[in-house]
């Protein structure tokens, strides 16, 4: 029996001494919030990497701030890394409020770095050269349009905004029911405001802190007004681009053209609208005719970011790295990736599914990229609620979006203050 109990306790001892570094390695884990889309990502670099585990929760995007800074104050649950599905977020949780975001420039490769699109970092980038997270997709606007519509019609898909206006009038006559947008809704209405150089809450240079807001401004009203128009003659529905009244319109044909993110193609048009096969093409956003190039707003493209406190800093930012950059996990994704090598490989894809009208409709949008708004940046206030309080129920209502930009000025500099941002209104 005393020979047992030794040999017990020397294979304990045994089992103790050799099977800790298996052990040592299952106990790094790395616990991730994100959406359900962001899933397959974190699953890849889960299994790519032996030396760790990666746990994920799916949290809804307009849960993350409420439900990390009670994990914070809690000090239990709060995940390594974390996915942001609106830029303005990465804004929020780089306050000294929460403080969560880890700064990155110093710990991601600056060759890494350089591999992002013109401008699509712009919503990571802080004050004084601060990183604080990385873009998982670019959603500039571009131009999409029904080319068999659009032949049938015998109109030009327009290059600038006031052809934009008049390709939609001549659509619309004759109570055709055609339309070509919709703008009850807060981003397609900045798409105009912002592409005219209607700076409304950009920061002032390269200083964060400053904003400027103008509402009033000339190119504001100029906007404002082409947008009127095309409501007051019906080439522009009141609702927002995804209303089942629009919904409808897009499946009776009735839609010439829509500016619209890259991620409509797949996302709304594909899936909602159900366009068959060979009707949609893309284009270059328009520009103004006073403009030598276009600027396009943007609409989403999340950001991945990491906790400060970590006790994995080094494996969490292979995680944002694996997720923003891996060519063979970015082929795959719904959206176009904002690293430009993934980005190439996943137009591929995208040009032969044999969708879309031709196989360069890819490249129109990495064009397109070129010319996104500088100013898409993460801010500590809710923009889409301001727009909707200032201007999208009153528009929807019947008012005109040009006698609505006073009191969108006074919300954006109110909601600036209360943020603590300087404001510049001239």
């Amino acid at each position: 029996m005393n020979k047992i109990k030794q040999f017990l306790l020397v294979a304990s001892a045994f089992f103790v001494i050799y099977a800790s570094p298996s052990s040592a390695q299952d106990s790094t884990k790395l616990l991730v919030w994100g959406d359900a889309v962001r899933q397959p990502f974190y699953e890849a670099f889960d299994q790519s990497r032996d030396d760790l585990t990666v746990e994920f929760v799916s949290v809804a995007g307009n849960e993350i701030v409420t439900k990390l800074q009670l994990a914070l104050t809690a000090g239990d649950g709060v995940p390594d890394a974390i996915f942001m599905p609106d830029v303005n977020i990465a804004a929020q949780l780089s306050t000294r409020r929460a403080n969560y975001l880890m700064e990155l420039s110093d710990k991601v490769d600056q060759k890494v770095i350089d591999g992002f699109y013109p401008t699509s970092l712009a919503p990571c980038e802080k004050g004084g050269g601060s990183l604080i997270c990385l873009r998982n997709d670019v959603a500039h606007f571009v131009l999409w349009y029904n080319a068999p519509l659009m032949e049938k019609l015998g109109l030009n898909v327009p290059t600038t905004w006031e052809e934009y206006a008049e390709v939609g009038a001549a659509a619309a006559t004759n109570d055709s029911g055609i339309v070509s947008g919709a703008v009850a809704m807060h981003i397609p209405l900045m798409n105009f405001l912002y592409s005219n150089g209607c700076d409304l809450a950009v920061p002032l240079d390269s200083d964060s802190e400053t904003l400027k807001i103008n509402a009033t401004a000339p190119q504001c009203k100029e906007a404002a007004q082409l947008v009127d128009k095309m409501l007051d003659n019906g080439s522009l529905a009141r609702v927002t681009p995804f209303d089942p009244e629009f919904v409808a319109l897009a499946k009776a044909d009735k839609v010439l053209m829509i500016p619209g993110p890259t991620w409509f193609g797949e996302f709304v048009i594909k899936r909602r609208y159900e366009f068959a096969p060979g009707k949609t093409a893309v284009s270059m956003t328009p520009k103004w005719a006073s403009q030598n190039q276009p600027v396009a707003w943007s609409w989403g493209g999340g950001v991945w970011g990491a906790w400060k406190d970590t006790k994995h800093p080094e494996e969490v930012v292979d995680l944002l790295t694996f997720v923003t950059t891996d060519v063979d996990t970015n082929r795959g994704a719904v959206t176009m990736p904002a690293y430009q090598p993934a980005s190439v490989e996943w137009g591929v894809g995208f040009d032969k599914s044999g969708y879309y009208t031709d196989d360069n409709n890819f490249k129109k949008m990495v064009d397109a990229a070129a010319f996104g708004h500088p100013g898409y940046v993460s801010l500590r206030m809710n923009t889409r609620a301001l727009f909707t309080k200032a201007v999208v129920n009153d528009l929807a209502g019947g008012a005109s979006f040009e006698s609505l930009l006073p009191q969108l000025q006074d919300e954006f500099v109110n909601a600036a203050k209360l943020a603590r941002y300087k404001v510049v209104t001239e």
